[in-house]
């Protein structure tokens, strides 16, 4: 749940650059799962450019397995 606080407070202070970053960064699949579901439920302002970077690195990691 680390990854999603961090993201929200993030996106709370309108750092959307930082909360892309938090998810490019992450190498825990199910805590960006568990991000991608609470962001694509929720109307969160930035959310599509976070949904996005957890997309690409969700893809990153699958390439790593």
């Amino acid at each position: 749940m680390g990854l999603t606080v961090n993201v929200l407070d993030d996106l709370g202070a309108h750092n959307l650059q930082a909360a892309a970053q938090a998810a490019l960064q992450e190498t825990n699949a199910i805590a960006l799962i568990e991000l991608l579901e609470m962001l694509w439920s929720c109307d969160v302002e930035g959310a599509n450019a976070v949904i996005d970077a957890v997309l690409l690195r969700l893809q990153q990691l699958r390439v790593l397995r």
